[in-house]
C-alpha cells in the first residue's frame, strides 16, 4: 500500500513540474530530487506489503508512506495558499503589488523549509534500507500481468454457472411450499463464505417461489443496522400500498412494527432476514410478521447456530439446513468456470490440485483464487506454482476454515496491481452489506485520484475496467445488472469488507466514525463517517490535513446525531474550519442540511462535492471559488437553477440537477415527473462536461441553450426537457456534434408538443434512448444505432406501428411502451427482436390486437401489460419459449375472463402453460396467478 501512496505522488509531483515550472523558480530542482528517489522506491515497495512476517521491513514501509503523504500534504498547502494570493491580486497600485509580492516570498519561504525537511528524511529513509540491509521482496504478482490484457476475457463467465446448489435449492424449495398452513422459519446456517446467501438468492428469485407468495422481501440486516431502519427498509420493498397506510410522522419502532403486521396479516408473504447475527436483532425482528395460517414463510441466513435454532426449531415450525463443502468435483468444476477452462490443463493439474486442497471446498476462496488465476498465463506452470507454495505456506498451520478464507482474500489482494489495490480499499467508506451505485463509486475514485486516462481511454472508462477486474476476482459482487448486462449495483461480502476496514485502517487509507469508541489516527486522511455522529468527541487537531469527508451513515443515524439541519451545519462548519482546506471530496448524502456552510468553498481542491438527497434550495455564486470540481452532484435536492459563476468550473466533468417528482419506475411515472434545472446560456463552455441531467432547454422563449449544448463534444449523458416543436434544427445541429454520446434522454416541453428529430443523426456508441413528448413518426436514424440496448418510448401519441423501426436493432434489451401508439395492432414479425429480453407495453389506449409471429423475441424473459384495451392474447406466445415471467395490470373485464375461461378449457395445453409465473392484476391487487 505504500507503493500506492508513493505512485500517486510521483505522478502528482511529475505533472507539477511540468505544469508549474516557472512558478516554483528554485523550488523546482528539490521537488524533482524527491520525485526521483521516491520513483527509487518504488519498484522496491511493489512486494513489500506482502511481507507481513518483516517488522523491520514494515517499519521502513511506513515511514516511506509518512513521508510520501507528508509530501503531498506540502504541495497542495503551497498550491491553496497561491490560489489564494492569485484571488487577492485584483489591484494595480504599487502598494498592494508590493504586499503581494512579499506574501509569495513568504509563501516560497515555507513551502522551500517544508521540501528540505522532506528531502532529507527522504535522504535518511533511503540509506535507512542500506544500513539495516533490507532487501528487495519480489512481488506475489506477476509484472506481466496487465490491466488490459486479453487474458480479461476469460473472467467473462456466466454468472449461472454455479455448482454445488442444485440439491439444496431443491429441497428448501419443496420445504417452502408444502402444505403446512402456519408461518414457517427456514434457516441456512454456515460459515462466512461457504455460499449461504448465494444459495437463497437462488432460491428467492426462483420463478416458482415468486408465484407462490403476494408479498416479497429482501432484507439484509449485518451487525450493525438499526431495528428501524431494517422495517424502513422491509416498507420500502413491501407493495406500494403500505406506503399509502403510513402516516407522515410514524417514527417510534413499536409504530413501524403494527404497520408491518396489519399489512402482511392479509396476505400471503415471504421475506429473506440476510446475515442475522444475534438472537436480539430476530427476538425485534418476529414481532413484526404475523401468523394467519396463510403459508407464510421466514427465510434467514446466519452463521450463528443459536439465531438459526430459535428461529427455525423453537419458534417455529421449519428447519434448520446446514452449508456443506462443495465435493472435489464441485470445487474443480468451480475452478474451471473461474478460469475459463472446460477441464484443468495436465501440466496445470498438480497445482490446482493443490491449490483446492487449501481452499477446503470453500466457493468463496475458489472464487477469488480462480479469479486471480484467470489473470495468469495458462502456459506458464509456474505463475500456478507461485500461487500454490503462497498457499501452502500462509495456510500451514491453519485449521480454521474461516482463517483459510481470509489468507486466500488477502493473496487476491496481494496479486492486484497497486492503484486496483487502492481502489479496493476504498470500499470500506461503504458499511457492511452497502448497495453501491456504481458510478458513483467510479466518480469518487477519480476524485481521489486513483485513476487516470490511459491508451485513448477516459478516466471513466479506466474506473469501469477498474471495477470488472475486481468483479471478476471475486473481490466485488454484483448485485444488480442493467437489462444489457451492465452492472448498476454491487456489494462486498462481509468477510471481504472486515479485511479492507482493517488494512484501510492500517494504512490510514480510511479512517471510520467520530464517537466514543472511535480511534482516529494522528493525521486523518479520508474520514467516512458509518454510525451516529458523536460531535462532542470532534478531535479537530486529527482532521487538520483531511481529503476527504464521506457521509454513508443512514438518514435515521443521522437525525438522532443532529436535531435539526442547524445543528449538523454548526458541525460541519467546525469541521471544516478546522482543516488546512485540503478537501478533495466532500460527499453529504442525504444529510439533515438546508444550506451550504461558507467553509465549503474555501476549499480550493475540492473535486467532488455531492449533496445529493439534502434540502439544499441555493447554490450561492462562491460556487465559482471551487475551480478544481469535476463532479457536483445535487439530484433530488431542491435546487432549480444555478448561477452564472458556475461557468468558471472548467474541470466540471458530472453536473447532475434534478428530482423525480414521482417514487415510481421512468415507465410508469407522468409525463412532466422529472424536476429539471435552469442553466446558464453560455453552459457551452463547459467543455470537459460528461454527463449533464436534466437541463431546461425552453428559458423564457429564449432557444441559445439548444445551441450550446452542441458545443459539450465531450457529453457522454444528455437529459434535456422541455423542448420546443422549433427547436428542432438547432438540437438536431447540436446532436450531430455529441458523437460520445452513450445515453440521451429527450422530453418536449408538454404531451402535444412535438419533438422534431427527423434530421439524419449518427451515434455509434448509443445505449439508451427515451424519447418522451409527441412524434410524428419514430426518428428515421433509430434503425441505424447498432449498440442501442434500451428504448424508452412515453407519450408519443404514434399513428404508425413503431416496432418496424426497432425490430432489426442488433442489441436491443429492453423496451418500454408508454402511451406510445394510438393504432390498433402492435406486429412483432418473425425472427425480429432476437435479443430483447424485457418487453413493458402500457396505456395504449387504441390497442386492440398484437400479433407475435413464430421465432420472434426467442430471448424475452419478461413480459410487462397494462392499462390496454386487449380483445384477446396474441395466439402464438407459445412460441415465447424463454418467457419466465409475465404480468398484465388492469386490463379490460372481457379481457381477463376471457383469459380464465381459456386457461381453464384448454387445461394442460393452454399456450401458456410454458410461462413460469404469471400474475393478473387489477387496480394494484393480484386477482390470481398461475405458477
Amino acid at each position: 500500500m505504500a507503493e500506492s501512496a508513493v505512485s500517486f505522488l510521483v505522478n502528482q509531483l511529475a505533472a507539477l513540474i511540468q505544469e508549474e515550472r516557472q512558478l516554483l523558480g528554485s523550488l523546482d530542482k528539490n521537488f524533482m530530487y524527491i520525485h526521483d528517489q521516491l520513483e527509487l522506491m518504488r519498484h522496491f515497495l511493489q512486494g513489500a506489503d506482502a511481507e507481513d512476517g518483516n517488522p523491520q521491513l514494515q517499519a521502513w514501509v511506513k515511514q516511506v508512506r509518512e513521508v510520501a503523504y507528508d509530501a503531498e500534504d506540502a504541495i497542495d498547502t503551497f498550491m491553496l495558499q497561491l490560489a489564494n494570493l492569485c484571488a487577492e491580486d485584483v489591484f494595480c497600485c504599487c502598494v498592494q503589488e508590493i504586499y503581494i509580492f512579499l506574501k509569495k516570498l513568504g509563501v516560497r519561504h515555507n513551502i522551500a523549509s517544508d521540501l528540505e525537511n522532506i528531502k532529507g528524511r527522504v535522504t535518511n529513509i533511503f540509506e535507512a534500507r542500506e544500513r539495516y540491509q533490507i532487501k528487495n521482496v519480489a512481488p506475489l504478482r506477476s509484472r506481466s500481468t496487465l490491466l488490459f490484457d486479453g487474458r480479461n476475457d476469460a473472467l467473462l463467465v456466466d454468472e449461472a454457472k454455479l455448482v454445488g446448489i442444485d440439491r439444496p435449492k431443491e429441497l428448501l424449495i419443496k420445504e417452502l411450499l408444502d402444505d403446512e398452513t402456519r408461518l414457517k422459519a427456514v434457516s441456512v446456517w454456515g460459515m462466512g463464505g461457504s455460499g449461504k446467501s448465494t444459495l437463497v438468492k437462488r432460491i428467492y428469485e426462483d420463478e416458482r417461489v415468486k408465484g407462490k407468495f403476494q408479498c416479497h422481501a429482501w432484507i439484509t440486516v449485518s451487525r450493525s443496522v438499526p431495528i428501524m431502519e431494517l422495517l424502513k427498509d422491509l416498507i420500502r420493498k413491501l407493495p406500494d400500498e403500505i406506503k399509502e397506510l403510513m402516516p407522515q410522522d410514524l417514527k417510534q419502532e413499536v409504530e413501524l412494527k403494527e404497520l408491518v403486521k396489519k399489512f402482511l396479516s392479509e396476505r400471503q408473504y415471504i421475506i429473506v432476514f440476510d446475515d442475522v447475527w444475534r438472537t436480539d436483532s430476530w427476538d425485534a425482528l418476529k414481532h413484526a410478521l404475523p401468523d394467519k395460517n396463510m403459508s407464510s414463510r421466514v427465510v434467514l441466513t446466519t452463521r450463528i447456530l443459536d439465531v438459526a435454532n430459535l428461529a427455525s426449531r423453537t419458534e417455529y415450525p421449519g428447519c434448520v439446513h446446514e452449508m456443506e463443502a462443495l465435493s472435489d468435483e464441485d470445487s474443480c468444476k468451480l475452478l474451471c468456470n473461474k478460469t475459463g477452462n472446460e477441464t484443468i490443463p495436465r501440466h496445470l493439474k498438480d497445482s490446482a490440485n493443490g491449490i483446492l486442497d487449501k481452499c477446503k471446498g470453500l466457493p468463496l476462496a475458489i472464487d477469488v483464487v480462480g479469479g486471480l488465476l484467470a489473470m495468469k498465463d495458462k502456459n506458464n506452470i509456474e505463475e500456478w506454482s507461485t500461487v500454490c507454495s503462497y498457499l501452502n505456506t500462509k495456510l500451514h498451520g491453519y485449521s480454521d476454515n474461516l482463517e483459510r478464507i481470509r489468507q486466500v482474500l488477502l493473496l487476491g489482494y496481494y496479486d492486484l496491481p497497486y492503484d486496483l489495490r487502492t481502489c479496493l480499499l476504498y470500499l470500506s467508506i461503504f458499511p457492511e452489506d452497502h448497495m453501491i451505485d456504481y458510478m458513483i463509486l467510479i466518480r469518487l475514485w477519480i476524485a481521489e485520484g486513483f485513476v487516470q486516462g490511459k491508451e485513448r481511454l477516459t478516466k471513466e472508462e479506466v474506473a469501469l475496467r477498474y471495477l470488472e477486474v475486481l468483479i471478476n476476482r471475486s473481490l466485488i459482487q454484483v448485485a444488480e445488472r442493467y437489462p444489457d448486462g451492465r452492472v448498476k449495483l454491487c456489494r462486498i461480502h462481509d468477510i471481504v469488507h472486515e479485511i479492507l476496514v482493517s488494512k484501510s485502517n492500517e494504512l490510514n487509507i480510511v479512517s471510520t466514525g467520530i464517537g466514543r469508541d472511535s480511534e482516529l489516527p494522528d493525521k486523518v486522511r479520508r474520514l467516512a463517517i458509518r454510525t451516529s455522529v458523536d460531535s462532542g468527541h470532534l478531535e479537530i487537531n486529527r482532521l487538520k490535513y483531511l481529503r476527504s469527508l464521506i457521509l454513508t451513515v443512514s438518514e435515521y443515524s443521522l437525525f438522532e446525531s443532529f436535531s435539526s439541519e442547524l445543528q449538523f451545519e454548526s458541525f460541519l462548519s467546525e469541521l471544516l474550519s478546522g482543516s488546512r482546506k485540503l478537501l478533495k471530496v466532500l460527499d453529504l448524502r442525504d444529510a439533515p442540511l438546508g444550506k451550504i456552510p461558507n467553509e465549503v468553498f474555501k476549499l480550493y481542491h475540492l473535486t467532488h462535492l455531492s449533496l445529493r438527497g439534502t434540502e439544499v434550495k441555493v447554490i450561492p455564486e462562491s460556487i465559482g471559488q471551487l475551480l478544481c470540481l469535476e463532479t457536483l452532484d445535487l439530484k433530488h435536492t431542491q435546487v432549480i437553477s444555478l448561477p452564472i459563476e458556475i461557468l468558471k468550473l472548467k474541470r466540471l466533468r458530472h453536473l447532475l440537477v434534478y428530482k423525480y417528482n414521482s417514487e415510481t419506475v421512468d415507465y410508469d411515472r407522468p409525463f412532466d415527473c422529472a424536476q429539471t434545472f435552469k442553466a446558464p446560456y453560455k453552459i457551452g463552455c463547459l467543455s470537459s462536461l460528461q454527463k449533464l441531467c436534466y437541463i431546461e432547454a425552453d428559458q423564457m422563449g429564449d432557444t441559445t441553450i439548444v445551441r450550446e449544448i452542441g458545443k459539450l463534444t465531450q457529453l457522454r449523458r444528455l437529459c434535456i426537457r422541455k423542448l420546443k416543436r422549433e427547436d428542432g434544427k438547432d438540437f438536431c445541429s447540436s446532436l450531430k456534434k455529441l458523437t460520445e454520446l452513450r445515453s440521451l434522454n429527450v422530453g418536449s416541453i408538454g404531451e402535444d408538443e412535438i419533438i422534431e428529430l427527423q434530421d439524419a443523426l449518427d451515434f455509434k456508441f448509443l445505449r439508451t434512448l427515451c424519447l418522451a413528448g409527441r412524434l410524428e413518426k419514430v426518428p428515421q436514424w433509430i434503425p441505424s444505432l447498432q449498440s442501442l440496448t434500451q428504448v424508452v418510448l412515453r407519450h408519443n401519441k404514434l399513428s404508425n406501428d413503431p416496432l418496424e423501426s426497432l425490430q432489426d436493432l442488433p442489441s436491443l434489451a429492453s423496451l418500454v411502451l408508454h402511451a406510445t401508439f394510438e393504432g390498433e395492432k402492435l406486429e412483432f414479425k418473425a425472427e425480429k427482436f432476437q435479443r430483447l429480453k424485457t418487453l413493458l407495453i402500457r396505456s395504449l389506449n387504441g390497442l386492440r390486437k398484437i400479433v407475435v409471429e413464430k421465432c420472434t423475441m426467442p430471448n424475452l424473459d419478461e413480459l410487462f401489460l397494462g392499462d390496454c384495451k386487449l380483445v384477446e392474447l396474441p395466439i402464438d406466445f407459445e412460441h415465447l419459449n424463454k418467457l419466465q415471467y409475465f404480468q398484465i395490470n388492469n386490463m379490460a373485464k372481457n379481457f381477463v375472463e376471457g383469459l380464465e375461461d381459456q386457461k381453464r378449457s384448454e387445461g394442460s395445453n393452454w399456450k401458456l402453460a410454458h410461462v413460469l409465473n404469471i400474475v393478473v392484476s387489477v387496480d394494484g391487487e393480484p386477482r390470481w396467478r398461475y405458477l
